[in-house]
């Protein structure tokens, strides 16, 4: 292959033909016929061709034409090299049908086409290669290794020859630009570099090489289900392919729609023209509306709605999709809308932007979707309205837990959420993150896998879960009894045996949910009657058996058939037989007998004592066995879904006889236990064909205080966020395989209301505000900011005035992919966690704007990213072992937040709704004053920050470089003060257009160091821009007036007189004619404070570094003693290898030329082909 110019290539090989390509076009512009296959191609003046023939064949490099051919080889040639009008050649010559090495190089003139005196090269040359600098002197060498330099016009010169020290052959070869080095490659992979100097070098021009850091780049598998944007793309300088020119480009508009029938078939063709009557089916030069669009189920979002709404666009509500299926009718085999599988929706504003209100017109809370694990939401909100669980949670988060991770206090703190809803969306994240770090969970399995799919058994997880959950609860209500919970149990009669005293007080959890059974085992062998009393918390349901399997798959028109043929074959069960047969089990296993000492048969019986006040049954179907489903349990006579599952029936249970009754018609006062139980809650699972399952519950909701509840129907349906009034038929039927229960709920409801819990204390326990907490190992004091709130603070008569602010950092990064049209989707926000929460006094006094709650929040999980530029979070502050600010677990931060929320502070921030949703706390409305919404005109879109209002109606610039949570919620509450201030002079409309209006003007970007006029502003004030005289404005210093100075970072004590000093500082700056605000002052303080104590971090810093390299060198130089020693060992052994290969070399080499010289003498050699491998000589 030959490169010709102009972006054009000459190939040529084993074929009888030569091809000239265009690489711009990519492809074949002409292809000349040739006799014999080419070998090898060089381009000169002429392009050199050498032919299996042995020929040199000249073409003229513009029309490819034959030239000259000389005859230089009479076989084939192995090499050529052209220089100027010089060629050379080496190949084989035919000897009685023979190929054999010629053993000179062939020299022809280009000029006079005749050849020159031949080169020598006893050792058969196979490679040449003209020198790059010297264009007369050739190298020729041979595949043994042998090479020489010699000049073609000057043979009388010396020829020198050199050997390689290779153990294979030479199978390619070639000289450096400079002329100073020659690389030989070999056949065991080695490249042998010789050079003409002790320094060669390979380009005298060549620049020094870079080399760039190596980043490996990533393992990406890609899925089908994988997004796009899980692709990187490439880094390019050059403009792609798949750019097309704009004048390639052309709109092609709407498709046109196909001529009708009647016109086609009425045509007649006159040439190359068709003419039909017209039958108007359309008007004339008229084209069709396009086709209706239906609506989607999906609401959409609130930033969507503001707009249709700001421009008047909307027509009608979309929120009649859910509502207009009141009653459906489940035996039909479709799924119902509301029971389908609910995702969120993600648009460019995150979460915040979804509509959670369509799906729910409730006063009850649903949960969201999009965490870990949240296949849970069913079985928390069945948890949530069980009042007696409810009410012990809530008396446990009151008390002091030392646990980090504990699922009473995380549900505690849900229920309170929930509670506090008002049809408001919560989220388990707290709870659910406190299940994750679990590892008995883990071991069970018990974790939702990341991407589910058809075969997931969400009903046998949310099974084990719910045993699971109630044993945890067990455990940690057993390590701290509340005091003040006491339940106890109307039973008829107590249990015949004496119970041993570990279990005369149960927990509150067994008392509550723990059926109290007697196991007895009886050894077939020695009749050994062994007997412990156990509290199990969950009963599982045994099916029987089904006598013939079925396989038959229904459908719509053999249902009724199919169901008749499975109720011969077999007569279902009904409800009060399964449950009495899984009470009352009897199991023979091999079980170890402490009298036979050895595994014997046993007999083991379960008996009850005594019954529960809520009985929570796990039904112990799955998708992988619907033979339950399928042989006719919960159909009817007709083949429809039957109130298989009875909403109250009643238990007795004595010494040797277990009845359950679902009618009044038995009389169970002769048992010696007795107890009613109504249906209160109901899990299922929901399928579809070839979907992804997924979790509802049905809980019933009775209050006597709430009329709402009292008129409709008290059962209500949850599908994560979406909640529904259903009616109580739905409830109790199952009639088809896409829904199945999972797990039920029957609460005791005896002639008497059942028994409570005590009450949660009225007042809430604030001794967690006046406790100063940390973990951290390495707490510096003069990092600490705050100053404890003490108890006289708090009045009851009076709520007090709050200043909140949050930092955050990302445990993930968010997931985008990008659609056809270019546009990027958000598939799941990123996974933010609280870091830092700073909480400053309002109320007016001398500690005004002094924080109280400045805490970093410890985590366990890695952080993907700090967000140092918008948090001030650095690596390493939330590390219990590196952090020296107040470092507290996540904890017992949520939980002075949840005390501040329940003794009624109102709440000062900017943008506070997002703050709250990643804390996972619902603050009710009316004590939140966020100042994004005050300052903000409902029908525009644009949300002011916090930076531009501040440098508006403060006059300061804040976040300059970084985010400092004590100083944006500082300026906050001096905002939310500037807010009541003009509210009270009857300016703040007017100040709030303003606000806007210079808004636009300056893009929204403060300009440092020139403010707009201060408000109120005279009469006749014509606003000129902000800084129209190259001055800042000045700022009445009565507006902060009660703007003291932050807490330093000091000890408690001296806070005050900090204060103090500040005041008079502040006095002392204004006398000397600088204008300047206390809370200016104060944020300047707090600079200059932080600035010094960096520096005196960085020189500690700089003493240990110096003290560890002077460490360092000193293990260098011990190592640095051991390397030479040990390479003076190595060198002397490889001294004395090399020495010894030296001489076997030598030996061989001998013994080589020997039999070489023999070989050429007997018999002639063959050529190898030039695409096999020759063997090693």
């Amino acid at each position: 292959m030959a490169l010709m110019g102009n972006a054009e290539i000459v190939a040529a090989g084993q074929q009888d033909k030569i091809l000239s390509i265009n690489m711009i076009r990519g492809i074949v512009t002409k292809k000349i016929d040739t006799d014999s296959e080419i070998v090898v191609m060089k381009k000169s003046r002429l392009l050199v061709c050498g032919s299996t023939r042995g020929d040199l064949i000249l073409h003229d490099p513009r029309s490819l034409a034959v030239e000259h051919r000389i005859q230089a080889h009479t076989g084939t040639i192995s090499d050529l090299d052209v220089s100027g009008n010089l060629i050379v050649t080496c190949g084989f010559s035919d000897r009685q049908g023979t190929l054999v090495i010629d053993p000179m190089v062939k020299v022809y003139d280009m000029r006079t086409m005749r050849s020159l005196a031949p080169l020598p090269f006893p050792n058969g040359p196979s490679f040449l290669k003209m020198h790059p600098k010297l264009s007369t002197t050739v190298c020729i060498a041979s595949q043994t290794g042998q090479f020489q330099m010699c000049d073609v016009g000057n043979l009388s010169s010396g020829i020198q020859f050199y050997q390689i020290n290779t153990a294979s052959y030479i199978n390619g070869f070639d000289i450096s630009y400079s002329g100073e080095m020659i690389a030989f490659g070999d056949a065991s992979n080695v490249v042998h570099v010789w050079g003409d100097k002790p320094e060669p070098q390979m380009n005298h021009f060549s620049n020094p090489i870079d080399a760039p850091t190596i980043t490996m780049p990533p393992t990406v598998t890609v899925s089908d289900s994988d997004p796009l944007s899980s692709i990187g793309m490439p880094y390019y300088q050059e403009q792609l392919l798949s750019a097309w020119p704009a004048k390639t480009i052309f709109p092609v508009g709407r498709k046109p729609q196909s001529i009708p029938a009647a016109i086609m078939d009425n045509m007649k063709m006159i040439d190359f023209v068709g003419y039909a009557p017209n039958p108007g089916l359309r008007l004339r030069n008229q084209a069709p509306s396009l086709p209706k669009v239906t609506l989607r189920d999906t609401p959409k979002f609130r930033s969507e709605q503001q707009k249709e709404l700001y421009f008047g666009k909307r027509k009608g509500s979309t929120t009649a999709a859910l509502d207009d299926e009141q009653e459906v009718d489940l035996t039909t085999g479709v799924v119902p809308k509301y029971y389908k599988r609910v995702e969120i929706k993600y648009s460019k504003f995150g979460v915040e932007d979804f509509d959670f209100g369509f799906y729910n017109k409730t006063q009850f809370g649903g949960l969201e979707t999009h965490i870990a694990n949240s296949y849970c939401n069913a079985l928390l909100q069945v948890l949530f309205f069980t009042p007696l669980l409810r009410t012990l949670a809530k008396a446990h988060i009151g008390q002091m837990c030392p646990r980090e991770n504990c699922l009473t206090c995380e549900l505690g703190f849900l229920f309170r959420m929930l509670e506090d809803s008002n049809g408001q969306n919560c989220q388990a994240r707290n709870f659910l993150r406190a299940f994750s770090t679990i590892p008995q969970a883990s071991a069970l399995g018990l974790f939702e896998p990341d991407e589910p799919d058809v075969k997931t058994l969400y009903s046998s997880l949310i099974q084990n879960f719910n045993r699971f959950v109630l044993e945890q609860l067990h455990q940690e209500c057993s390590l701290d009894r509340v005091p003040g919970v006491n339940i106890s149990s109307n039973s008829s009669n107590s249990a015949a045996t004496n119970p041993p005293p570990s279990v005369l007080t149960p927990s509150p959890i067994q008392q509550v949910f723990g059926m109290k059974t007697a196991s007895t085992s009886i050894c077939s062998h020695c009749g050994l009657e062994e007997e412990r009393i156990m509290y199990p918390f969950v009963l599982d349901l045994m099916w029987p058996k089904p006598t013939q399997t079925s396989n038959v798959h229904q459908s719509s028109k053999n249902h009724h058939h199919h169901a008749a043929s499975i109720k011969q074959q077999q007569q279902p069960m009904g409800f009060a037989d399964i449950l009495k047969s899984s009470i009352c089990r009897e199991s023979h296993n091999r079980v170890w007998c402490t009298q036979c000492q050895q595994y014997q048969p046993t007999t083991s019986r379960k008996s009850l004592l005594d019954l529960p006040l809520v009985l929570s049954i796990n039904t112990g179907i799955s998708s992988k066995d619907t033979s339950t489903v399928s042989s006719g349990m919960f159909l009817d006579e007709s083949g429809k879904g039957a109130d298989w599952l009875p909403l109250r029936f009643a238990l007795g249970v004595d010494s040797k006889n277990v009845q359950v009754i679902e009618d009044d018609s038995t009389d169970i006062s002769e048992f010696g236990i007795t107890a009613e139980y109504e249906l209160t809650a109901v899990v299922s699972q929901i399928q579809a064909p070839g979907e992804v399952a997924h979790l509802v519950s049905h809980v019933k909701v009775i209050s006597e205080n709430d009329p709402e509840l009292c008129e409709g129907s008290p059962w209500y349906f949850f599908n994560d966020f979406l909640v529904k009034n259903v009616q109580e038929g739905e409830v109790s039927q199952f009639p088809s395989a896409w829904k199945t229960p999972s797990i039920l709920y029957y609460t005791r409801v005896n002639h008497s209301p059942p028994p409570l819990t005590t009450e949660t204390p009225s007042a809430p326990d604030t001794s967690i505000l006046h406790v100063d907490l940390s973990i951290s190992k390495y707490r510096d004091p003069s990092y600490v900011y705050h100053q404890l709130l003490r108890p006289e603070e708090i009045k009851q008569e009076e709520k007090l005035l709050i200043a909140i602010d949050t930092e955050f950092v990302a445990l993930s990064r968010e997931e985008t992919e990008i659609r056809s049209d270019g546009t990027k989707s958000l598939l799941r926000p990123p996974r933010m966690s609280l870091a830092r929460v700073s909480v400053l006094r309002g109320n007016e006094g001398p500690l005004e704007y002094v924080p109280f709650i400045d805490d970093y929040i410890a985590t366990s999980e890695p952080v993907v990213d700090y967000l140092t530029e918008f948090s001030g979070i650095q690596p390493g502050d939330l590390d219990p072992s590196l952090s020296k600010h107040t470092l507290v677990p996540l904890k017992v931060a949520y939980k002075r937040l949840r005390v501040l929320v329940d003794i009624g502070c109102i709440f000062v921030g900017h943008g506070l709704r997002q703050d709250f949703r990643i804390i996972n706390i619902l603050v009710p409305p009316e004590q939140v004053k966020d100042t994004v919404d005050i300052f903000h005109i409902k029908n525009r879109q644009r949300k002011i920050s916090l930076r531009f209002l501040v440098w508006y109606l403060l006059h300061q610039d804040i976040q300059s470089e970084t985010h400092n949570s004590i100083e944006d919620a500082r300026t906050a509450l001096a905002l939310y003060k500037k807010y009541l201030e003009l509210t009270e002079q009857g300016i703040f409309q007017e100040v709030l257009e303003d606000i806007y209006n210079e808004g636009r003007k300056n893009n929204w970007k403060p300009i440092p160091g020139q403010f707009p006029a201060p408000w109120p502003r005279p009469p006749g004030f014509t606003s000129t821009g902000a800084g129209a005289s190259g001055t800042p404005s000045s700022v009445s210093n009565a507006t902060f007036q009660n703007l003291s100075r932050p807490a330093t970072p000091s000890t408690a004590s001296n806070v005050p007189s900090a204060n103090a000093t500040g005041a008079q500082n502040v006095g002392h700056a204004q006398s000397s004619g600088i204008q300047m605000s206390p809370l200016a002052y104060a944020t300047q303080q707090q600079q200059q404070q932080q600035l010094q104590f960096q520096q005196l971090q960085q020189q500690q810093q700089q003493q240990q570094q110096q003290q560890q390299h002077y460490h360092m060198q000193q293990q260098m130089q011990q190592q640095i003693q051991v390397q030479q020693q040990q390479q003076m060992q190595a060198q002397q052994q490889m001294y004395l290898q090399q020495k010894h290969q030296h001489q076997h070399q030598l030996h061989m080499q001998q013994q080589h030329h020997h039999q070489q010289h023999i070989q050429q003498q007997q018999q002639p050699y063959r050529p190898f082909p030039q695409q096999q491998q020759p063997p090693k000589y």
